[in-house]
């Protein structure tokens, strides 16, 4: 099934801490690591004492708990996406006026933090000037959990509106897997070859699965 293009901005976004070898006593489902206990004490602002049941429940997964969160009624989970939008544009400011998307690790950080949590799968554009700032990140199109219909002509019509000279493309599978599909390499060489006749650059096309996210300049592959 295809899905219908759509304007919309980043929505939400996370990035998990690293985790820690040192544990305490937890409940059922086992010990707690000094990371869980931090991630707990985290949350408890926003989830109060529900924090704990609520993480396990989830199975200590922050990727899980930010699903909820993105589609979740009440003020603890409205408070939580407003402190992970928070999260998302401190590093759009530190990024935004220098050339720092030149670099596939904070490229990387960026979509991680975008597409935390997303159950469903779209396909976004970073839009970049010729000095690779960026002028605009915006979720092109949205499909079901394994496809989503993107339309080339979009693309190259807003590259031209925002006088883009580059771009990085970039897309989710809600199912953890970072491999580009082979479908996915198509998809990218349509892409490529569209936006060439207008002099835009595609860079990189990032694939993006829970908290991992893979580049296909880095593999070769474009």
């Amino acid at each position: 099934m295809n899905a219908s293009p759509s304007s919309s901005s980043l929505s939400s976004c996370f990035s998990s801490s690293t985790t820690a070898s040192s544990s305490s006593t937890g409940e059922a489902g086992g010990a707690l690591s000094s990371r869980d206990l931090r991630v707990i004490e985290a949350l408890r602002p926003f989830l109060g004492a529900q924090a704990e049941a609520l993480f396990e429940a989830h199975g200590r997964s922050l990727h899980r708990l930010i699903g909820v969160a993105r589609d979740a009624s009440g003020i603890g989970w409205l408070q939580m996406r407003s402190g992970l939008c928070l999260a998302r544009e401190l590093l759009i400011e530190d990024l935004r006026p220098s050339q720092a998307f030149r670099s596939v690790y904070a490229v990387a950080d960026y979509l991680k933090l975008h597409f935390a949590g997303q159950a469903h799968e779209s396909f976004a554009v970073l839009f970049l000037s010729a000095q690779h700032t960026m002028l605009a990140f915006e979720d092109m199109f949205r499909g079901t959990l394994t496809q989503a219909g993107v339309y080339p002509r979009e693309v190259v019509k807003r590259a031209l509106q925002l006088n883009a000279s580059a771009v990085i493309l970039a897309h989710n599978h809600p199912s953890g897997q970072v491999e580009p599909s082979e479908a996915d390499l198509m998809l990218t060489r349509v892409l490529k070859e569209a936006l060439a006749l207008v002099d835009v650059q595609v860079l990189d096309h990032f694939v993006v699965g829970h908290n991992r996210a893979a580049s296909m300049a880095e593999r070769g592959l474009l």
